[in-house]
């Protein structure tokens, strides 16, 4: 009888002990989220060309907005392709990046490139492959 029972100890205990593994996970902490790659919300896009004359001057869009954005991360934008159309359409590209002194909040963001062609048809700021703001209204400093 007592082989039998050390037998069943043996065999039982294990499966017992395995089967409460499935609930217990040794207290491993709660995955964290991915931080977001794209801001809550954004608001007051701007274009212009900045043409204006003087020494080394070279014409400039300037691409200019604001997003909302969690604590520790940070907005960018930078510039993306610009289409075969003409006037063409430049695409502005906004992404986080982790920063971890960030406060959070509306944040300003801003772009420039140089050299800018002479007119715009529009500007697309995207995110994450989706449109945020397309601005028509591309104003030349001259």
């Amino acid at each position: 009888m007592r082989a039998l029972l050390v037998m069943m100890a043996g065999t039982l205990l294990p499966a017992a002990l395995s089967g409460c593994m499935a609930y217990n996970d040794g207290g491993a902490e709660p995955a964290i989220p991915p931080a977001p790659t794209c801001p809550a919300e954004t608001k007051e896009w701007t274009a212009f060309i900045n043409a204006m004359p003087g020494p080394d001057a070279q014409p400039t869009l300037i691409v200019t907005g604001s997003a909302l954005v969690p604590a520790g991360t940070t907005a960018t934008l930078t510039a993306g392709p610009t289409d075969r159309a003409m006037p063409p359409s430049q695409r502005i590209v906004l992404a986080l990046a982790s920063s971890p002194d960030a406060a959070g909040g509306w944040q300003q963001v801003r772009a420039e490139i140089k050299p800018a062609l002479p007119q715009y048809r529009s500007v697309i700021v995207g995110c994450d492959g989706n449109a945020v703001a397309t601005i028509t209204d591309i104003q030349i400093a001259q």
